[in-house]
């Protein structure tokens, strides 16, 4: 890819984020991942400090900054194309000079960036509230746990968004891709203490390795964090290809079929 394409590509990414942001203050249901996270941080702690269970204060408070990123993920960035058929947007984007997967990759990237918060929010809560300020004991392997963890959740809607908007079912897939994930995630519980059969399956989890790499960075246990790393980064480039490839798959058949009318 040439440079200037490289550059044209990136200022469609810009845009198309500076399009979502003017389109949430619009929507503020896009922020109630924001709402969840804390509720979700006191019940845990709540359960973890009653049952004196102190070594695992940690996963209570990285839970739910997982699981806020996963809804903002599939609730929320993983609907934006189906929005625009609604409300009558697709015919609009689809016409500009430019490829419609970067500006759904770009709009992903905004919502994800909000889900972000909150891991900060349930930081807050557990040392307001709690008393439990948690500290990093290996803060640069978590600011890169984080931030590949981020790229993956940002691919990973891309892809939720192209598949949404062709199945027939989305509500469906909706309500039945949370706590299944969450578990082979490895976000409740690490994926070490879950049956043997389900390891495999839990690899090809992003959030997975996140998990691990994150409970790792706060104890000070990064031992095989690049394997780690290159996992997360794999999964989002495989989840980011195949959701672009689909989502350019639909805007080719919604013009060849002259439903970009439809909604």
């Amino acid at each position: 890819m040439s440079a200037p394409m490289r550059v044209s590509g990136l200022r469609v990414v810009w845009h198309a984020a500076r399009l979502q942001v003017a389109l949430s203050r619009r929507s503020p249901e896009h922020a109630l991942v924001l709402l969840i996270a804390p509720m979700q941080t006191t019940t845990m702690l709540a359960l973890t400090l009653a049952a004196h269970r102190e070594d695992v204060v940690a996963n209570a408070v990285l839970a739910p900054g997982l699981i806020g990123l996963w809804v903002a993920s599939l609730d929320y960035a993983g609907r934006i194309v189906t929005e625009d058929r609604w409300a009558g947007r697709f015919p609009a984007l689809i016409a500009a000079p430019v490829m419609f997967g970067l500006v759904v990759m770009g709009r992903v990237a905004t919502v994800v960036l909000v889900g972000t918060a909150a891991f900060a929010e349930s930081w807050l809560v557990a040392a307001v509230g709690f008393g439990r300020r948690l500290t990093v004991a290996a803060p640069g392997t978590f600011a890169i746990a984080v931030a590949a963890t981020c790229l993956a959740t940002v691919g990973t809607a891309t892809l939720l968004s192209a598949v949404f908007v062709v199945s027939r079912a989305r509500d469906v897939l909706q309500n039945s891709l949370g706590y299944p994930f969450y578990i082979l995630g490895g976000i409740l519980v690490p994926v070490a203490a879950l049956p043997d059969w389900l390891h495999p399956f839990s690899r090809v989890v992003f959030l997975s390795w996140s998990a691990d790499l994150l409970r790792g960075a706060v104890h000070g246990d990064t031992r095989g964090w690049p394997r780690a790393v290159l996992a997360i980064v794999a999964l989002s480039a495989a989840a980011m290809a195949a959701g672009l490839w689909l989502t350019q798959r639909y805007v080719d058949r919604t013009r060849r079929e002259g439903t970009v009318e439809f909604s």
